[in-house]
């Protein structure tokens, strides 16, 4: 009774802020759904002087991140995968449209604000996760997100104007 109780008066907020992030209505009710099944299987530690609310925001916001990461690592091996077959047969021709493809979207990357190019560089390049880059700059993963957005936009347009070669590149990263 008291449990849904507690999933009757947070469910709400908790879903909105998880749609936010997750950007998808089911995986956002079934985020919601392990959020209070965690909160369930570790009711026996937590600290009733701390908010609530806040404490069910923190294992949203992990939650849902980890599932964000899960997902880019999969497509990425999968866009990896998906370019390897198609450059088997690599000729000299095509190494140097590779290495020009590289250089349009290196020059993309340099035309990104510095904090978006440094939280791009830390992200896509370096592979370091959301969790690691916020507290390393000492911001919100949502904002992370965010510029990570803006960021792959910015670049798809700049990309845009070119051949359809580059956005084999571009799978890597989006």
């Amino acid at each position: 009774m008291a449990f849904e109780l507690v999933y009757k008066s947070y469910s709400a907020s908790i879903f909105k802020r998880l749609l936010y992030l997750l950007k998808d209505e089911d995986e956002a009710e079934e985020m919601l759904q392990n959020v209070f099944i965690r909160v369930w299987t570790n009711r026996s530690s937590i600290d009733v002087e701390k908010n609530f609310h806040n404490y069910l925001l923190r294992i949203a916001d992990s939650m849902a991140i980890d599932l964000i990461r899960r997902n880019v690592r999969n497509q990425l091996v999968y866009d990896s995968i998906l370019i390897q077959g198609v450059h088997q047969h690599d000729s000299v021709e095509d190494t140097y449209l590779q290495k020009e493809e590289w250089a349009i979207l290196e020059n993309a990357i340099d035309q990104l604000p510095p904090q978006r190019k440094l939280i791009f560089t830390l992200c896509k390049l370096e592979g370091k996760s959301y969790g690691e880059v916020s507290k390393l700059l000492n911001i919100s993963p949502a904002t992370i997100s965010n510029h990570l957005v803006l960021a792959m936009k910015q670049i798809r347009i700049f990309t845009s104007r070119y051949e359809k070669g580059l956005k084999m590149v571009l799978l890597l990263f989006f």
